[in-house]
């Protein structure tokens, strides 16, 4: 994880700094499996590579017990175009997106930050909760899921993995105690309320992958700082954004800057 942060600060410095090429991802629905696909290149100058990623969010898939995100990652040599590798995306992205939030929070968050509240508990909330344990000293964990066995589960997992005491929370008010907050589902409704969140909490909020998606009230967005990892996707799908700028709660300009600038 400590690696996968390093490389998430080159990577966005990259991409803000216009040496990456990130062409907005394809979508496609597929409502009668309640699946989504999506298709993702990007282009790396510096590295002489480009890779596709193509992955399935299929929504049955929780219940049956298998992962939320299945796919496969073709890295190429930009040069000669010849495959490099094939890998697991599904564990790319949660690898991905939990360094993603290493560093954010490393950037971001208060260096006095030690109570952690994790929502959600499948795989990416994993990895949320391990990037976050790596740039901070973490004194107490919480996690919060619907499913209580889920968060069962996740904490005596994650408890043993980090060497932290992971609590499982009852209520998403457990929000009032966080210095960090992570979300991790896929909800359509905010996930906590605003009035539990105190001042100079740094949100993480990762599961909002379409315009339909919110993890997070109007109201905490409205007095947040927020930092994007792209402006452009960011704009074209996040509904934790796109649902606020609606109503008219905020405006584009409200975004303070992207991670790599």
């Amino acid at each position: 994880m400590n690696e996968a942060i390093s490389l998430m600060r080159d990577a966005f410095s990259e991409l803000s700094s216009g040496g990456a090429i990130v062409p907005q991802r394809l979508a496609m629905e597929m409502h009668p499996e309640n699946s989504r696909a999506l298709l993702m290149p990007a282009y790396s100058a510096r590295m002489r590579r480009y890779v596709t990623k193509i992955v399935t969010l299929a929504g049955n898939n929780p219940v049956k017990g298998f992962p939320f995100i299945q796919g496969l990652l073709i890295l190429f040599d930009s040069d000669r175009g010849v495959p490099l590798a094939l890998m697991d995306a599904g564990y790319v992205t949660a690898l991905r997106t939990g360094a993603a939030s290493g560093l954010a929070t490393d950037l971001l968050a208060r260096r006095n930050s030690q109570v952690a509240v994790i929502f959600g508990a499948g795989v990416q909330a994993r990895t949320q909760l391990e990037g976050i344990a790596s740039v901070r000293k973490l004194e107490e964990v919480y996690v919060y899921s619907p499913v209580n066995a889920d968060s069962e589960r996740y904490a005596d997992e994650m408890g043993k993995k980090l060497n932290l005491s992971v609590v499982v929370a009852q209520s998403p008010a457990i929000a009032a105690k966080a210095d960090i907050i992570c979300t991790a589902t896929t909800s359509g409704v905010p996930v906590f309320s605003d009035a539990d969140v105190k001042p100079g909490t740094h949100i993480n909020g990762i599961g909002s992958y379409k315009p339909t998606l919110r993890e997070i009230p109007s109201e905490t967005i409205k007095r947040s700082s927020v930092v994007v990892d792209s402006r452009a996707s960011a704009l074209a799908e996040a509904g934790d954004l796109i649902i606020p700028i609606s109503e008219g709660v905020i405006a584009e300009k409200h975004i303070c800057a992207e991670l790599g600038e």
